[in-house]
């Protein structure tokens, strides 16, 4: 017997709100490891679980390995299916988180590489995912994951050091955040299709293709603006995590408590919950897309110098700025689901962007944390800081109009 049509139709709303659901839960997570370290980077020195080389090291970690996974996710995603692969991507991250609880240099080193590497493959699925579930809603479903990442980062970043001063252990407070972790990846696993595809055609990865796609060349040219996007990307990358990175580190420079450092990036990541909602809107129109641009390049360049002139005065209003200027992500990742004619492309789109882009970025982290141990001061780094948000800008009006012409074509 066939089930009535507004029975079938419920069914489906409802199906699409769990998956929704699951969406929201892994994406609370895909911060977490990161912030969470940040603001602990400083007790996590003190009590020797990390070294002066090891703690140069942790917020570097992530956009080189970022990188690395991103050349073969796209290729492991069409064998498996892209969310078979997220759900592969959050078990690492659990299994990193956990392994940080060991208070060694070279274990929380280990633990952040295997966390780190899980996120990196659930970064560059979500676009795809995205896009095969939700094809109609790219920027809407683009905004509640999005906002969802800022969510879960201002709170790690603004409770870890109370939470680790709580546990009595900085590297137990460092490793409690799998257990987010853990509930994000059951809700996944109960509610997305898991089912592996039997032939790579049949992946979510090419759902929605016309006729035939599945055969095109794997030659086939990415679409026009993907290397503008990739440079783009490169740059916001290289920003953001430096901020993630290094934030907590530059506040305690000028003085301020680590509880109070900490509450700093939790107001940055904090700031992107309500921005994202009103950036990522702003790709849908060409002169829209060139404010949004402008817009979080001039909150990245205005929080830069507050702390460059003054980071003891009102470091919360510089914090939010910069919260505002990372909205960046966001504004590409709508880019990057959006380019290209189907979910395939769009992975292809979203591993090529993100691989370069976490190339790059992995210089910010790593050069900022060398360059501040070799100068004993913060203000080089702020002010090379200032020079990529400026270029950020310069990059993003030109992507503006190579994007709507691929739009139009």
């Amino acid at each position: 017997m066939n089930m009535p049509l507004s029975t079938r139709a419920r069914s489906q709303r409802g199906r699409s709100a769990l998956m929704i659901l699951a969406l929201i839960l892994v994406a609370l997570n895909l911060r977490l490891a990161i912030t969470s370290a940040a603001a602990l980077l400083t007790l996590l020195t003190q009590a020797g679980a990390l070294s002066p080389a090891t703690v140069v090291l942790i917020p570097a970690i992530p956009t080189a390995v970022f990188a690395i996974a991103g050349v073969s996710t796209a290729r492991i995603a069409a064998r498996w299916g892209a969310e078979r692969t997220v759900a592969v991507g959050m078990a690492m991250l659990v299994a990193g988180l956990i392994i940080r609880a060991i208070p060694l240099p070279a274990v929380v080193v280990l633990g952040t590489v295997i966390a780190t590497g899980g996120l990196a493959v659930v970064n560059i699925l979500l676009p795809a995912v995205v896009r095969a579930h939700f094809g109609r809603n790219i920027s809407a479903i683009t905004t509640v994951y999005s906002t969802s990442m800022s969510l879960g980062a201002a709170t790690a970043a603004a409770t870890a050091v109370p939470i680790a001063q709580a546990i009595g252990s900085p590297s137990l407070g460092l490793a409690a955040w799998a257990l987010p972790a853990l509930a994000g990846l059951a809700v996944w696993v109960l509610v997305m299709p898991l089912a592996r595809p039997k032939t790579v055609r049949e992946t979510p990865l090419d759902s929605g293709n016309a006729p035939g796609a599945a055969e095109a060349p794997k030659t086939q040219p990415l679409p026009a603006g993907t290397w503008l996007l990739a440079g783009f990307f490169s740059i916001q990358s290289l920003l953001s995590y430096v901020i993630m990175g290094w934030l907590p580190s530059i506040a305690t420079g000028a003085g301020l408590t680590a509880e109070r450092a900490g509450l700093l990036l939790g107001i940055a990541m904090a700031v992107g919950v309500p921005a994202t909602v009103l950036i990522v809107p702003l790709t849908r129109g060409p002169h829209r897309m060139r404010a949004g641009f402008a817009l979080v390049g001039a909150a990245s360049i205005t929080g830069v110098l507050g702390f460059l002139i003054a980071p003891a005065a009102i470091p919360e209003v510089w914090a939010a700025f910069l919260g505002l200027g990372m909205c960046a992500f966001p504004l590409a990742l709508a880019l990057i689901a959006s380019l290209g004619s189907n979910a395939a492309e769009a992975a292809r789109v979203s591993t090529t962007v993100q691989s370069i882009g976490y190339t790059v970025a992995t210089l910010g982290p790593l050069g900022a944390g060398a360059m501040h141990q070799a100068t004993g001061t913060w203000t080089p780094v702020l002010v090379l800081l200032l020079v990529g948000a400026t270029a950020q800008v310069a990059v993003g009006v030109v992507l503006t109009g190579v994007v709507w012409r691929q739009r139009s074509a």
